[in-house]
């Protein structure tokens, strides 16, 4: 009867120590398995997060050059508009000057 209790016992123990390693080894995988998932999601958020810092760059670039567009269309029209002056037109800007600088210093 001692005998069988003790057979028991190391079949319990047995049965136990394999539970306790089935236990270890379903713990490692449900690890790697959530490790994996991690990575899947973090690449997903950063794939995301790529896309909508390139959806906003262009968003900026676009409201740039509308904003930008009008001023440059300006600025090459009053250029072309000083390539356009005359030499008549440049003497009379010139004389105005001299008559203000002369005025204003009141000494010619």
């Amino acid at each position: 009867m001692a005998k069988d209790a003790i057979g028991l016992v190391k079949d319990a123990e047995v049965k136990a120590k394999a539970l306790l390693q089935d236990a270890i080894q379903a713990s490692k995988k449900s690890k790697q398995e959530a490790e994996i998932l991690a990575e899947q999601e973090y690449d997903k958020i950063i794939s995301e997060a790529q896309k909508e810092a390139e959806r906003i760059r262009a968003k900026a670039i676009e409201e740039g050059e509308s904003i930008a567009g009008p001023i440059i269309d300006k600025g090459l029209k009053e250029a072309q508009a000083l390539k356009d002056l005359t030499s008549k037109d440049l003497d009379s800007a010139v004389n105005i000057i001299i008559e203000r600088v002369v005025n204003a210093n009141g000494n010619s």
